[in-house]
């Protein structure tokens, strides 16, 4: 088995490369793009992930099939009992997989080689990690795929119509999973951005490098704020709903206020 066969003294590799379709990984991988480049495709793809992460909640839930004995476990898994389908290799699917999509490079074979190869790493490292079973990862490749044909179609290139799609998707799983943090935070996270997603059209362009650097340590800032915030209020269920609803809007935001200040010293500086 790949388990075994994965020497245990390489098992920091594998948790950097399953970090990179966490929650947390994903979500700075997303605010960065939004930050830095098209913020239409980057939010559609944030709209992708909500919606995804709402579904595979409730499938999992939903099957009750359980993770491989927690002794071969080579880093515990998130609280999480259930490991059918692989919530990782699902979100790496959505996520690379839509990134690709959203920017128009799926007819580049070096993007969807390297999307590919990223995708299958992040599936592998579960179950490297002894997290998962193999076919926990290749049900969720498949389910991801078939989401992301899905949801690309219902979307249509709008990020309110992926949001919508998001909040919908939110509640089935709030009802199966009841008020966790997951699920709350695929409904305030889902609220969040379907709200400021009407704001896209109007955000300033980024102006300059200085700029594009403010937004991301600014927006990083944020985020950090943010999660440093939640574990104060994670007994108060509404409270929580609205912090991950300020947490996506503000991501989506955070260009409306750094497009307030003024760079032209600091650029004149930097040339």
């Amino acid at each position: 088995m790949l388990r075994e066969a994965f020497p245990a003294e390489y098992a920091d590799l594998a948790i950097l490369v399953t970090e990179l379709g966490s929650q947390e990984g994903l979500m700075m991988v997303l605010a960065t793009l939004f930050w830095l480049s098209s913020r239409r495709r980057s939010a559609l793809v944030i709209a992708y992930a909500l919606a995804g992460f709402s579904l595979v909640l409730t499938l999992k839930v939903a099957l009750g099939l359980p993770r491989p004995s927690a002794a071969l476990f080579l880093k515990p898994p998130a609280a999480d009992p259930y490991g059918f389908p692989s919530g990782h290799a699902f979100a790496a699917v959505v996520v690379y997989g839509g990134l690709v999509s959203a920017f128009d490079r799926a007819r580049e074979p070096p993007v969807l080689v390297g999307a590919g190869v990223l995708i299958l790493l992040i599936s592998l490292s579960r179950v490297v990690l002894g997290v998962h079973y193999l076919g926990d990862v290749i049900v969720g490749i498949a389910l991801g795929l078939g989401f992301l044909a899905g949801i690309s179609r219902l979307a249509r290139g709008d990020p309110r119509r992926a949001f919508a799609v998001a909040v919908a998707l939110s509640i089935p799983a709030l009802l199966l999973v009841g008020p966790s943090s997951a699920t709350l935070l695929g409904l305030g996270g889902s609220i969040g951005g379907l709200l400021a997603a009407t704001r896209l059209e109007r955000l300033p362009a980024r102006r300059s490098r200085v700029e594009g650097a403010v937004l991301v340590l600014g927006g990083g800032g944020f985020v950090a704020a943010v999660l440093a915030v939640e574990p104060l209020v994670a007994a108060v269920r509404p409270l929580l709903v609205a912090l991950y609803a300020a947490l996506v809007a503000g991501i989506l935001l955070v260009p409306a206020a750094v497009g307030r200040l003024e760079f032209d010293a600091l650029d004149a500086g930097a040339r």
